[in-house]
Formats: C-alpha cells, structure tokens, sequence
C-alpha cells in the first residue's frame, strides 16, 4: 500500500485523505532523516468550510505513514476558522510552519486572514507562534499563502499571494534578517505579468531549479483561451523564469507565462528540495467548480474528494522550459501493447502510431499526430469537455490510477493531469 497505514486503500499512486475533503499540498521538506508532506484537509465534511493541516511523512518517498494533525484551528480572530496554506522552513535546526489563518463571521463568510507561524522540534509536535506582522494596507482580506526562503546575503524573504483594493491579483514581499521581524517591501512584480494577474495570485512559490530562478503562482480570474488550449479550468498554476534582485526585493522575468499541467485539475503546487539535491513538486489535483467538486463520485461512495499529484522531479532545459517527471522511486512501467481494456497501471507508449484508450464510459485518451486529447464526459452536467498537450508523443508515459491519470512525455515538457470516473 502506498500509505502502509490506512485500512483501506483508496488509490495506488497518489496520496488521498481517508475522509473528507483534501486539497493544497502545504509545508513540504525533508527534516531530520524523514519527507514531510503537510496538506489542507477538512476531516468533518467534504467542502471548504474548515482546514486544518493533515500530515504524512516517509522515509523513502515510496512508501507514506499518516500521522496525527500537524495545526488545528484554536486561536479567536486570528486562525480560528482555518489552517490555511502555507510553507515550511529549517532553522536552527527547528522546523517552522509559516501559513495563513482564517477567520469567518456568524453567517459563515470569510472576514479576515492574518499570516502566522508555528515551530517544532521533531516534525510531529507543533506550537502556534502567533502573528507574523500586520495585514498590509491597501489590499483586501485575500493575502494567503505564505512562503519563505534565505537569500544569498543571508536575509530571509516571505512572498504572499494578494488581492489589491481595486481586486488585481499580485505578488507582495517582507524581508528579515533575524527571522522574526519583517518589513514589508511591496510588490515582488511590479507592473510585469499584468496580462495574468486576474482578481487573486495564490499560492506563490520562488524556487532555483539548475541556476534557474522560478516563480510559480496560481492565477485567479484568467478569461479562457480554447484557441491556444490556454487557462481553460475554473484557476489555472504557471510559471515563469527570471532573476530576483535581493537588494531591491524584485523578481525580473524574463520568459512568457507557461501553464505548469494541460489536464483538468492540476493547482496549488509546492516544491521541496530532497537530500540529494533534486527539486521535488506535488501539486493539488482538485481544483473544479463548486458544482463539480459536490458531485465527485467518491463523495457519494466513501465520503472523501480530492487527491495530490505524483511528486515530480523538475528541471529547466537551455530553452529556459520547465521539464518534469514523476520520481524514479515511484516508477515501475511496462510497455503498453494493447489498448484494449487498460487498467490501474503504470506503462510506456513507445510508438509513432495514432491510438485510443477508453479508460471508462466517459473518459477516453486519444492520440492524433502530436495532440494528445483527454475528453470527458463531466459526472456533474454530462457535458464533454477536452483538454489537450501538443509535442513529441513518440513515448510517453502513463499513470492510470483508480480515478486519476497523469501523462508525461519523454522530453519532460509537457504533463497532464485528470480525474476520470
């Protein structure tokens, strides 16, 4: 089993919650001989009303143990109805939890965010820290998702997903250089990426990939674009590659806007680096509309929703493209000779032929030249709706799960994530 600790086993590949509603990978880091995978998890219904931070942790990446809650929501008018996404960090050999608490009124509407921390000693233990600094003026109450890191001078930096008065979404950033005071130094963007800042950012992350400098965010409020195959879910994760300026707190891109994932449900991922040194990123496969989300089979069979990608080994190549694959740890394939009746597997698609995989009634794979076309029928409406990755499909690979697939082609450019029942 892939959590050796479940009674019963809900997928193969992928990381589920045993109940209730799953949804953003959070906090992931190796700390002290184990990988830590933290994630907003909603244990009394499956719906977005209350998060708290569900936990899993293993030795090798193959094999997942879950453990107790990591935070719960307890503190009045700061994180009292939620434990929002967020990042983790070693220091002085403690670990420490940076996320976003919630607040909601009597009727139940969100009123306030206020960034906090917490820290431990032995990754399982966690004490609430309290408040970070202030909300920031001039934004509404949708600042979210912090995340952390130490610059080359030493100092540390704390991005944050933003919604501004006027409701554009945009990046903003403090900085510190004890770790526990924080100046806020505006806007890590600037005026750049305005053609993707929709109403809301979430879930900014800066990593270094290969000497390569990335900024991956999650827009909110992007129009749709069929004719280029382009932000056709209800959010959609990007990415793009520059240079942050430590002195004046500000990331210069310098490639276009690129869609992390071409599948339906692929958002809010995070990245940790393992001992080895390789970058290592789940994201959320579960962003869908409300509707969608409320109709997803397995709420009516078992009464849990929503799973976690397979963690991704990522790369930049010299076109300064980002390049991902599943982990070698968790890759056992054969090569696929029939497409008849394919099952819960993982296979190789060595071939230059056109094919089709009817994984289900109302899901089927098809490839067509260089297009890769996933349609679905959708459980909720019964509408077909198709997404699509176009390149080099001489041999891909496939994860077929019991209700998701991710496919990834052999140059590592493109990858495609989706449910299917």
């Amino acid at each position: 089993m892939l959590v050796t600790n479940d009674a019963v086993s809900f997928e193969k590949f992928h990381l589920y919650p045993t109940k209730g509603l799953l949804n953003d990978p959070n906090g992931l880091i190796f700390f002290k001989g184990q990988y830590h995978v933290f994630y907003q998890w909603n244990p009394y219904a499956c719906d977005h009303t209350y998060k708290e931070w569900g936990h899993f942790v293993s030795d090798d990446l193959k094999e997942w143990q879950r453990v107790k809650t990591a935070l719960k929501p307890s503190l009045e008018n700061l994180d009292s109805a939620g434990i929002y996404s967020g990042t983790a960090f070693v220091h002085d050999d403690r670990l420490y939890i940076f996320y976003t608490g919630n607040v909601r009124d009597t009727s139940g509407h969100s009123v306030k965010s206020s960034q906090m921390w917490a820290v431990s000693d032995d990754g399982i233990q966690f004490k609430k820290l309290g408040e970070l600094f202030p909300h920031p003026n001039g934004f509404t109450k949708d600042v979210r998702d912090p995340m952390v890191w130490q610059g080359k001078n030493g100092h540390y930096f704390l991005i944050l997903g933003a919604q501004h008065s006027n409701k554009v979404g945009d990046i903003i950033i403090y900085e510190s250089i004890d770790f526990k005071n924080w100046s806020y130094r505006g806007s890590l963007i600037e005026n750049q990426l305005l053609d993707v800042r929709g109403y809301m950012l979430e879930c900014p992350n800066f990593i270094e990939v290969d000497g390569k400098q990335i900024l991956m965010f999650s827009p909110q409020g992007l129009a749709a674009d069929p004719k280029n195959n382009r932000y056709e879910n209800i959010h959609n994760t990007g990415y793009v590659i520059g240079q942050f300026d430590e002195k004046s707190a500000r990331f210069n891109v310098i490639t276009d806007f690129k869609e992390v994932d071409h599948g339906f449900e692929f958002y809010a991922p995070q990245t940790m680096i393992a001992p080895d040194g390789r970058r290592i990123m789940w994201g959320w496969a579960g962003m869908m509309t409300p509707e969608r989300e409320a109709a997803v089979p397995t709420i009516q069979n078992r009464k849990w929703v929503h799973v976690l990608s397979l963690p991704r080994e990522l790369h930049v190549n010299d076109k300064l493209q980002l390049v991902q694959q599943p982990i070698t740890e968790i890759i056992d394939t054969t090569v696929l000779t029939s497409f008849d009746n394919v099952s819960i597997g993982q296979y190789r698609i060595p071939t230059t032929a056109d094919w089709t995989i009817r994984l289900s009634d109302r899901a089927m794979l098809s490839r067509h030249h260089n297009k890769l076309v996933f349609e679905r029928q959708q459980w909720e409406s019964g509408q077909v709706e198709t997404r699509q990755l176009t390149g080099d499909l001489n041999n891909l690979l496939l994860i077929v799960d019991v209700d998701v697939i991710e496919v990834y082609t052999e140059d590592g450019l493109n990858a495609m994530t989706a449910r299917w029942f």
